[in-house]
């Protein structure tokens, strides 16, 4: 483990350590990772062990500072990429040209309780179970699938060492708690083999928490990949009927639904969502379990729409007027066409509630505003979320949806960083436009 930086006037900087040393153990105990480090490093008085770049090892004691901090900065370690060649793999089936890092194939349970990340658990040594319930990493997420052991080889196409469902329970019985997920593959694990793991995930309660059934996502990208099939529109309906029932069962015998089916599937049945307080607490969000309600409740709630109302019909009117003659737009800044851009699955449903929202923050007296349904040509028309939209294709649905004043969009569309899947921002979409763009509701504003 190297250190990268040492913060300035903290108590690693007075101890001497240095960008470079290696660090070897502290208080005795070895260091494999910044896991380790942060797990052993929990005391007020620390002894580092630590070679040298010369390769002198020292021994360097550290007393915390009052507010806990110590001052180091390691560098990153190592991606544990998985060895899974899942048949349904997104990442096999990505296009060229978006970010680096959506081509890595990360299997990694040191970072699934902090950032949720799903792992198989096919990977893990023995030491590295021992190690989750040592530190107790909870909650993990995990990708099952399928717990008939034949189908889940299957699906991951790779033989595992152990089965999933002996090492869950061991898991459980040492008190880590899981969030799961089944991506449901027609052919594969519908139908028997759905309900087996289901009733297996079921008997795992109280330490699997939740399970979320997704439906396989597939773009245009397969080429000579294993000829698979989305989920249909009678087969969600179905599938929303069975997990109906299992949930009320649940609610009854273990006090929870446990089963949460992901939006796309109520979408794509042409089905109503379930109330807010049925996805207990939202712990499936990241999963597309719940994302509509979440956002129809900032809706209810939003004072506004627009990046503070006026603020935006102000940068509206400094861009001029709209980029091609069509729709009179006032030159006074009292009235301007906003466009709120979205996926073809969530389209319908913004539509319905933007007008009455509009009506309740007063932003209708100032704004006309239309949503815009993106067909998704980066990944392929089977691909209909928001999150998957690419700027290039936003830009294009944009140019053609006729003269406007401000384009709202998504959240969802970007990274940390600020960047869109295929590496643009918000300020190159304004750029291509001439318009200003706004992020997320009453969000950052951009402009040309």
């Amino acid at each position: 483990m190297k250190i990268a930086a040492i913060e300035a006037g903290t108590p690693a900087e007075r101890a001497g350590l240095r960008p470079g040393d290696e660090l070897l153990a502290v208080n005795g105990a070895p260091l494999r990772d910044a896991l380790d480090f942060t797990y052993h490093s929990d005391g007020e008085v620390l002894c580092f062990s630590l070679r040298r770049p010369g390769g002198s090892v020292v021994q360097v004691e550290i007393e915390r500072d009052e507010d806990g901090r110590l001052g180091v900065v390691l560098a990153p370690d190592p991606v544990r990429c998985c060895g899974n060649r899942c048949v349904f793999c997104f990442i096999d089936q990505n296009p060229p040209g978006l970010r680096p890092s959506l081509y890595v194939k990360d299997e990694d349970y040191r970072l699934s309780p902090f950032y949720g990340n799903y792992v198989t658990l096919t990977n893990l040594k023995v030491w590295e179970i021992e190690r989750i319930i040592e530190q107790h990493l909870d909650p993990l997420y995990v990708s099952v699938h399928a717990t008939d052991p034949a189908v889940r080889e299957r699906l991951l196409r790779r033989r595992e060492r152990r089965q999933i469902l002996p090492l869950m329970r061991r898991l459980g019985e040492a008190g880590i708690t899981m969030h799961t997920q089944i991506v449901l593959v027609p052919g594969y694990n519908d139908g028997v083999v759905l309900e087996r793991t289901l009733d297996d995930l079921e008997a795992l309660h109280p330490a699997v928490r939740t399970v979320a059934i997704v439906p396989v996502g597939l773009t245009r990208y397969r080429g000579d990949l294993t000829p698979l099939r989305p989920v249909s529109a009678p087969e969600a309906a179905a599938l929303l009927d069975a997990l109906a029932t299992r949930a009320e069962r649940c609610q009854t015998r273990l006090g929870t639904r446990l089963h949460f089916a992901a939006d796309e599937l109520y979408l794509l049945a042409g089905r109503r969502l379930p109330p807010p307080e049925a996805y207990e607490g939202f712990p499936q969000i990241e999963n597309g379990v719940g994302m509509v309600r979440a956002f129809e409740r900032e809706l209810a709630k939003a004072k506004r729409v627009f990046a503070h109302g006026a603020r935006a019909a102000r940068a509206a009117a400094a861009a001029g007027p709209p980029r091609r003659a069509g729709r009179r737009t006032a030159s006074d800044g009292r009235r301007r066409r906003a466009v709120l851009v979205t996926g073809v699955l969530f389209a319908p449903l913004l539509a319905e509630r933007l007008g009455p929202t509009l009506a309740r923050t007063g932003e209708a007296a100032s704004f006309d505003a239309d949503v815009l349904a993106v067909h998704n040509d980066l990944f392929g028309s089977g691909v209909t979320v928001a999150g998957l939209l690419g700027a290039k294709d936003i830009a294009a649905a944009l140019a053609a949806c006729g003269p406007y004043d401000l384009a709202v969009l998504p959240r969802e569309i970007l990274n940390d960083d600020g960047v869109t899947l295929d590496h643009h921002t918000p300020e190159e979409l304004a750029g291509w436009s001439g318009r200003p763009v706004q992020i997320g509701l009453a969000g950052d504003l951009y402009r040309a």
